[in-house]
């Protein structure tokens, strides 16, 4: 088979295998839901970490469970952390409803959903080495930016000051300063292997 035959079949292969992919899967981030709706994608995060929900459900959140999905969003379990992650997201997106919709929200309530905007950093910040994963943890900030209302949390801006967001826009922010750092720190090591071929990196 002709060399340019071959990596059209390649290419039609990948294609189908991306278009069968989807949020049920196992690696994948489960999206939020519609108003009123629980995502049937969640199926494996409810079995799993069933307290946490129930909890979410009754109002009355287990914080057992709620630190079980922390410690999993940061790697005690890596086969649950896609898990952890949207099962953490849902959660932060029905506590924001929460505290939006309270007259005098809860204080453990907001500094709970500033510890999770948090952890959403550091989970971003420790798993370059799993692209899948760091993309999962952008794609459900980018989430709950766009489907929480307007909180007034404490968040750092550009220069490390402490102010009010929203929800997830400072997270999300220090995720593309990183990202960019790691670009150019990438395209500087490529030029410097590219003039001194001889020389490895750390």
């Amino acid at each position: 088979m002709p060399v340019r035959s071959r990596l059209a079949l390649l290419a039609t292969a990948a294609l189908c295998l991306g278009a069968t992919k989807d949020a049920s899967a196992p690696g994948a981030y489960c999206p939020l839901p519609k108003a009123g709706e629980v995502p049937s994608c969640l199926a494996g995060a409810q079995e799993t970490y069933q307290g946490f929900f129930l909890g979410l459900e009754a109002g009355n959140l287990d914080e057992a469970e709620a630190a079980r999905i922390e410690q999993d969003l940061k790697g005690a379990r890596p086969e649950k952390r896609f898990e952890a992650l949207s099962s953490l997201s849902y959660g932060y997106f029905r506590l924001a409803g929460n505290v939006a919709g309270s007259e005098r929200p809860n204080p453990a309530l907001i500094s709970r959903l500033e510890r999770w905007n948090q952890l959403l950093g550091e989970a971003y910040a420790e798993s370059e080495a799993d692209p899948s994963y760091r993309a999962a943890v952008r794609e459900a900030a980018v989430d709950l930016r766009r489907n929480v209302p307007a909180l007034g949390l404490r968040c750092a801006d550009e220069q490390g000051r402490t102010t009010r967001c929203e929800s997830t826009e400072a997270v999300i922010r220090a995720m593309d300063a990183r990202r960019q750092e790691t670009g150019l720190r990438g395209a500087l090591s490529r030029l410097i292997q590219a003039v001194f071929p001889g020389d490895e990196q750390p």
